[in-house]
């Protein structure tokens, strides 16, 4: 899980054809149980342009996903935000679509996700393939890619809507990492009506097979 962080925020700083000092990175997460705060540090050193705040929890709220994120969008100042899983990658364009978008649309989702194999995810933690400049190779590559999964909702691997949103409709607060992501999909599309997708355009999803992740027992 350390690993697929770092990975994701290297993405998040190689976005290209996008100024990304309006971007401001809000890491939710609680202290002590694994290195994500060596790796802020790490990744704030390397990529100074890259506005990093740490939004930490005490161990009880670990599993609370909904509470976690309802608290953190309380600090949030930008218009726009975006929810990311820890092993989402986005594409090296993807802020710039949204952008380009961005004054018209309330609600954007990618179009799906390609899940990858093993193999393939153990190459790109190991440094073997570099996801920001082989991101088409990894789409044609070996996996499974799920088109609009969730009954077409979009949902929190990656939700990008108006920040104004999340205090209308917060986030479930539950003890786990389930449901309460299509809740929130399915209230917005509910209120706003179909969601922008950018067509075309899928995220990345690293596999974790059926071990444990922060938040959720077992994930298939």
């Amino acid at each position: 899980q350390i690993h697929s962080q770092l990975i994701k925020r290297l993405l998040l700083a190689h976005q290209q054809h996008f100024d990304l000092r309006s971007v401001e990175v809000i890491i939710c997460y609680v202290p002590g149980i694994d290195a994500t705060d060596d790796l802020i540090d790490s990744v704030a050193l390397t990529y100074p342009n890259l506005h990093i705040v740490r939004s930490a929890f005490p161990e009880r709220y670990m599993n609370s996903k909904g509470f976690l994120i309802n608290e953190t969008a309380k600090i949030a100042r930008g218009e726009w935000i975006m929810l990311l899983d820890s092993d989402t990658l986005l594409p090296p364009d993807y802020f710039a679509k949204i952008e380009a978008i961005s004054a018209t649309a309330e609600f954007i989702a990618p179009d799906g996700r390609k899940l990858l194999p093993k193999d393939v995810t153990a190459r790109i933690l190991m440094g073997e393939i570099n996801p920001w400049n082989q991101w088409q190779q990894l789409l044609d590559g070996p996996g499974e890619f799920r088109h609009r999964e969730t009954l077409g909702i979009p949902v929190g691997f990656c939700q990008t809507f108006r920040a104004k949103y999340l205090q209308e409709f917060p986030y479930l607060e539950v003890d786990h990492f389930e449901t309460a992501d299509m809740q929130f999909g399915g209230q917005l599309r509910n209120h706003l009506g179909q969601e922008t997708r950018l067509s075309g355009t899928p995220v990345i999803h690293l596999d974790h097979g059926g071990s444990q992740w922060y938040g959720t027992q077992k994930h298939m």
